[in-house]
């Protein structure tokens, strides 16, 4: 009696130390897929003539900041861009809502821009003044192999520079 209890103790305590999921169950996937550009959308759909200018990625997705009417919003959207998860208006605007009031190219536009010339997922993206002060999208990039890329793409004529 007393062995045939080892034996059931010993077989629950491995069972119990597996790495397998149970029976029926199925293992906890990556996650979805960083879609930047759907989330960029989102939120500048999010609030009325929406300007996205600043991408940076969050636990939970992405964190972006969009320009409306004279205000900023920090909108939360999902990894894979199909949900709003918040939106908090700032009580103290930044000074970007000036710069992108004077681009005539739009973070997505810029995003795909940057993509094209080297390839790799979003790591941040904003708007701000290169050091000849040109108004330009400043691009981070992280390749397949975890290296990143920083790009300027002019805000003003789409070109990489």
């Amino acid at each position: 009696m007393k062995s045939s209890l080892l034996v059931i103790a010993a077989a629950l305590t491995l069972a119990a130390c597996s790495t397998e999921p149970p029976p029926g169950t199925a293992a906890p996937g990556p996650g979805p897929e960083a879609q930047p550009v759907k989330a960029i959308q989102a939120a500048a759909a999010a609030v009325p003539g929406g300007r996205v200018f600043d991408v940076e990625p969050a636990n939970d997705g992405w964190e972006i900041k969009v320009a409306s009417a004279g205000q900023e919003h920090k909108i939360r959207v999902s990894r894979d861009g199909g949900q709003v998860l918040g939106d908090q208006q700032t009580a103290k605007p930044s000074d970007d809502l000036a710069k992108i009031a004077q681009a005539d190219v739009d973070a997505v536009k810029a995003l795909q821009t940057a993509q094209q010339r080297q390839p790799g997922e979003l790591d941040e993206m904003e708007i701000d003044r290169a050091t000849d002060g040109a108004l330009v999208w400043q691009v981070g990039l992280r390749d397949g192999k975890g290296t990143q890329h920083d790009l300027d793409v002019d805000a003003k004529t789409g070109a990489v520079r």
